[in-house]
């Protein structure tokens, strides 16, 4: 029933997507820590891993690191590219056993600064090169409200994916959420 419904969800972000291939960077993020972000981004992932699609997948919670467990959490990752210590990205990459076109970008040592990091202006660049190697690229950001990261990783994505958990969400953030769909807040924002 799992594998089903992410077959489902595979299927309707290709059907978002339509022929506009180009756009394939997807910000999975939502209001609540817990709320699955990290679990639902590396699932999507495989699931196109499955169709030989190229998948990458980054850790942009520089401040929990939970996409980075799903690869035992390396040492070295996205902080070690964005404060300039490495600036072969592709050394960073780490590449999934069970499905060759998968690959992480771990967060790497947690910083002190993450969104001095994200500002600094090398991220931009790392995804206008990332853009062309493969067909998505799924950043799993913090929640929208504690932090101001994941608005700042939104800027480079071409859609976001806001994730409601039932029974986490209090429904009194529900208009806050029609809001920033209405607002246009985040680019081309859908919700699972």
């Amino acid at each position: 029933v799992i594998n089903e419904a992410f077959r489902v969800l595979r299927t309707n972000i290709e059907f978002m997507l339509g022929a506009q291939r180009e756009q394939n960077v997807i910000v999975f993020t939502s209001f609540n820590h817990g709320s699955g972000k990290s679990f639902l981004a590396m699932n999507v992932a495989v699931s196109f891993a499955i169709k030989q699609k190229r998948v990458l997948v980054i850790d942009g919670d520089m401040r929990h690191g939970s996409t980075s467990a799903y690869v035992d959490s390396p040492e070295h990752g996205l902080s070690d590219y964005l404060s300039g210590l490495n600036d072969r990205w592709e050394e960073l990459i780490v590449h999934d056993p069970k499905h060759d076109t998968l690959h992480v970008l771990p967060v790497g040592k947690m910083p002190p600064n993450p969104t001095e990091l994200l500002e600094n202006g090398r991220l931009p660049q790392l995804i206008a090169q990332l853009r062309s190697r493969y067909d998505f690229i799924f950043l799993d950001c913090p929640p929208i409200d504690i932090v101001a990261d994941a608005q700042i990783l939104e800027r480079m994505a071409d859609r976001t994916i806001f994730i409601v958990r039932a029974g986490l969400l209090d429904r009194s953030m529900l208009p806050e959420l029609e809001t920033i769909y209405q607002e246009k807040r985040f680019k081309n924002l859908c919700v699972i």
